[in-house]
């Protein structure tokens, strides 16, 4: 039965192996970032006016969006289609440096009703949070051409909880949210709000005792002690 089983998942291997993009270049060089299977869009940055979309893949796999194109604008987007992994999306950007700083980068990120002290250079953050089920979170694009993609919002459980905001496919921005158990009581005014200083909570805390003593006492004497007289 085993050897029955091994041989089912061996086969079964050997499919999604032959069956599997391998790689896609244009014009040669690798996209931005480097190529996985499991991503789906990617840039590329050139200065030709003619790109060269190449798909490496096994022999059985079919593949569409792939051959020569010509730039008609400064920013392009592509589509490779995968029959087994679905589309791939790449957008060409004529005329920009590979690493232009203007790509892959927030300007500013805000989550209503909590400070993160967002810095573009810093790319992973802490946050603790209330009973909420979604963050509100608004972002200032570098360049209008870029692209943001947020995963993790939501459904957050009392563990950690990860929010990534990917940029352009190049950076990717952490939220690491811990969600408390504390349930705010909103709208107590300060004058409701009773303080006691050390004196006065041991004041207190005598003046209980002794009522607990007196009363304990005085069931005692109805209970024993008047029985006897």
């Amino acid at each position: 039965m085993k050897k029955i089983l091994f041989t089912i998942l061996f086969f079964v291997i050997s499919i999604l192996k032959i069956k599997a993009i391998e790689n896609i270049k244009i014009n040669n060089e690798s996209l931005s970032p480097q190529f996985d299977s499991s991503f789906k869009k990617y840039n590329y940055f050139t200065d030709e006016d003619i790109v060269l979309i190449d798909v490496k893949k096994s022999k059985n796999e079919n593949i569409s969006g792939d051959g020569t194109f010509i730039l008609k604008t400064n920013i392009e987007r592509f589509v490779v289609t995968s029959s087994t992994h679905g589309e791939y999306e790449i957008t060409v950007y004529k005329n920009y440096e590979k690493y232009n700083g203007e790509f892959g980068k927030l300007l500013n990120l805000k989550i209503l009703n909590y400070n993160i002290d967002f810095n573009s250079n810093i790319y992973e953050y802490d946050v603790v949070i209330n009973d909420e089920d979604m963050l509100n979170i608004e972002y200032e694009l570098s360049n209008l051409s870029s692209y943001v993609d947020i995963k993790g919002n939501g459904n957050f459980n009392q563990s950690k909880n990860i929010i990534e905001i990917n940029v352009d496919n190049i950076n990717t921005y952490k939220i690491n949210v811990l969600k408390t158990n504390t349930v705010l009581k909103e709208n107590i005014d300060d004058e409701d709000i009773v303080y006691l200083n050390p004196t006065k909570k041991e004041i207190v805390k005598l003046l209980i005792i002794t009522i607990s003593c007196s009363f304990v006492f005085l069931m005692y004497y109805l209970l024993f002690i008047k029985k006897l007289f």
